[in-house]
């Protein structure tokens, strides 16, 4: 998956629009089968409604804002790389484990799934650290130095680089 890079010549929005196609697609690029069963239509179309028309409104948290303690969050969630990933995945799994379970699904789903993506979107040094309700700051990708090839070269999978 490409991230798109901050400050490159772009549309920011279309390069998140292209994120979010990538999160969409099937890796594998194998069509299911005839005798497979079918999948469960999506209660939300996509993340974005998942967060607006779900999530938005089931999480209870205190917002931090000034001095007040609480939750970070950026109402521009959608404007984090990590945050569409994390949020991405707590939708699809929110939608499998309410067909699949549908006895324990959503108690799994909170304990196992929401609970520690929320906190480390949420977190001192999480993704909306920088960010409150009433303002966003851009994300800063983590530095990177190239590897030398040396130390590629010994990976298990050098072969492939």
């Amino acid at each position: 998956m490409t991230l798109p890079q901050p400050g490159a010549a772009g549309d920011p929005i279309a390069d998140l629009s292209a994120l979010l196609g990538q999160l969409a697609a099937d890796p594998s690029g194998i069509a299911p089968s005839a005798a497979e069963p079918t999948e469960a239509e999506p209660v939300y179309r996509n993340v974005e409604a998942f967060v607006g028309d779900y999530l938005a409104h089931v999480v209870e948290r205190r917002l931090a804002a000034g001095p007040t303690s609480g939750v970070n969050w950026c109402p521009r969630w959608w404007a984090h790389p990590e945050a569409i990933s994390r949020l991405y995945a707590l939708w699809r799994a929110w939608e499998t484990l309410r067909v699949s379970d549908p006895q324990t699904g959503m108690s799994i789903w909170w304990r196992d799934h929401l609970d520690p993506h929320l906190a480390a979107l949420a977190a001192e040094y999480g993704p909306f650290s920088r960010c409150n309700p009433d303002k966003h700051t851009e994300p800063r990708p983590l530095p990177v130095e190239p590897a030398p090839p040396e130390v590629l070269a010994q990976l298990p999978d050098a072969d492939a680089l």
